[in-house]
């Protein structure tokens, strides 16, 4: 019940926001271009060092990120490339942002890795479900449950590792749940 009111909530601002942002003239891709932007520069200040800042440009990422979709669906700009540069865009941003924790502190490689692997793993599970006429999407850990995670682990960094394994095991549960939910219906 909670739950179906925060998704309506976000909904509404979901949609009120494209609209307004659409009228001023802001496209989905100019906003995924700053999900691109903000990524790398957060990833880049993990590798500095810098996670205070590291923390504050992931976020703007995702904040970008849930604006872009927001244009698109609210202005009907919904196009098969910009889904093509918002789910390049995602991938790239948040592998950078692994990568950096590894190049940060090398006792990070082996999660970081299985974190890496495993989410890329259940998006493409999820893509090629989808485009045989399966389902995509859903599962246990999305994209932004991800993103809350390593922001966490950036606030509690001593943790990063026990995070990074977090995100690597629910992630490869979230594979198996994508994989089986499509077994049935694209067996046939």
């Amino acid at each position: 019940m909670l739950t179906d009111n925060l998704r309506e909530l976000f909904k509404g601002f979901s949609m009120s926001s494209g609209k307004f942002l659409g009228k001023l003239g802001v496209t989905p891709n100019m906003i995924t271009s700053l999900v691109l932007i903000f990524g790398i520069i957060g990833a880049y200040n993990i590798y500095l060092g810098n996670l205070k800042l590291a923390i504050i440009f992931i976020l703007l990422s995702g904040i970008m990120d849930f604006f872009d979709g927001a244009i698109a669906k609210a202005c009907q700009k919904e196009t098969k490339f910009g889904g093509l540069f918002d789910s390049t865009t995602d991938k790239f941003t948040e592998i950078m942002v692994y990568i950096s924790l590894g190049i940060h502190n090398p006792n990070l490689w082996l999660p970081t890795s299985l974190a890496i692997s495993f989410f890329m793993l259940s998006s493409y599970i999820s893509k090629h479900a989808k485009a045989s006429g399966g389902k995509g999407g859903g599962g246990i850990l999305e994209r932004k449950e991800r993103i809350i995670l390593l922001v966490v682990g950036l606030m509690f960094i001593e943790y990063m590792g026990h995070i990074l394994y977090i995100i690597a095991f629910f992630s490869l549960l979230t594979a198996i749940q994508r994989f089986l939910r499509n077994y049935k219906a694209l067996s046939q």
